[in-house]
């Protein structure tokens, strides 16, 4: 199985500038938020769209780690990553390196990430329209990644 990803043109989705908004206003000891096991009731509703994603810091080498894959997701994305790293072998390496990619964008920028885009996995096509929000438990450098994914339905 491959896969690949299309970044879709269109206007940010409202419940993405929603979830951004709301992430603005959480509590910060430092330019960022800290995620702590309270984070996800600020974001009503939402919980079963959530990836929680650590950045694991090994010398001058950062990995990824799928803590969990909600519902939502695994059913969006149809995929289940919880508890990899996504350096790990996969049967979507393309997806994992995009991904990577990605993650690594946040992680340097401390800035959310608004996406749409078409996910091509063993041969099926998933539309999907999400979030990446950094978090610093020192409030500076980026230890946890909170995004969430929506099924596009249009």
């Amino acid at each position: 199985m491959t896969g690949y990803i299309t970044y879709l043109e269109r206007a940010p989705d409202d419940r993405l500038l929603a979830l951004r908004t709301i992430w603005q206003g959480l509590p910060r000891t430092g330019q960022l938020p800290a995620y702590d096991a309270a984070t996800l009731a600020h974001f009503p509703g939402m919980a079963d769209h959530a990836s929680l994603i650590e950045v694991h810091r090994e010398g001058a080498r950062r990995r990824y780690f799928v803590r969990e894959d909600r519902a939502q997701v695994v059913a969006a994305v149809g995929i289940d990553s919880s508890g990899t790293y996504l350096d790990a072998p996969s049967d979507t390496p393309e997806y994992q390196t995009i991904l990577q990619s990605d993650y690594d964008g946040i992680v340097t920028s401390r800035q959310p990430r608004i996406y749409a885009e078409e996910h091509h996995l063993d041969n099926r096509m998933r539309r999907i329209v999400g979030i990446q929000l950094p978090f610093a438990g020192d409030g500076e450098t980026v230890d946890l990644i909170l995004e969430f994914v929506f099924r596009l339905e249009d």
